[in-house]
């Protein structure tokens, strides 16, 4: 599964049509890789970099849905 989420991810694929445990599970695979991957000295990565920008397209998207929720809850 690791493989198909950074495949897609990698492509830019619209997070918008990504189902929302999907969106849950990729965010939960970026960051243990990303905690995986600390590196002491302090260097920035291309992949370290790569993995952030990931994890900020997920987390926006995710916020993105829980707000449009509120909304649609709200009487």
């Amino acid at each position: 599964m690791t493989s198909k989420f950074l495949d897609r991810l990698a492509r830019s694929e619209p997070l918008d049509s990504w189902p929302p445990d999907e969106l849950a599970a990729a965010l939960a695979m970026v960051e243990e890789l990303d905690v995986g991957r600390r590196q002491s000295d302090g260097k920035a990565r291309v992949i370290d970099l790569r993995l952030a920008i990931y994890r900020r397209r997920l987390r926006h998207e995710l916020g993105q849905r829980a707000a449009r929720d509120e909304d649609i809850d709200e009487p």
